[in-house]
């Protein structure tokens, strides 16, 4: 059985306005949707949709954690976004 991501269509109206990294969409899905997918989910969905292309990586730091690590950023394919946070579109 497919699995459905209704979410997919809210990602997209985030992306209208600017990229943003995987981290930040789950974030901003956690406050929409009750079983909302994590940033790897994100990363894999996301990655496998023609709508969506990868537009850089960028260092996630916590104030909680030693070690930072590089998540991607997402935009929507078709769309020219600036290349440093916030990565709007242009």
């Amino acid at each position: 059985m497919m699995t459905q991501r209704k979410w997919i269509p809210a990602v997209i109206n985030m992306l209208e306005k600017c990229g943003m990294r995987s981290v930040d969409i789950e974030r901003r899905l956690q406050e929409r949707f009750r079983h909302a997918p994590s940033a790897r989910s994100i990363t894999a969905a996301l990655n496998g949709d023609s709508r969506f292309m990868q537009i850089g990586e960028a260092h996630n730091c916590s104030l909680f954690k030693q070690k930072s690590h590089k998540v991607k950023v997402w935009g929507l394919r078709g769309t020219k976004y600036s290349e440093a946070d916030p990565y709007e579109r242009q």
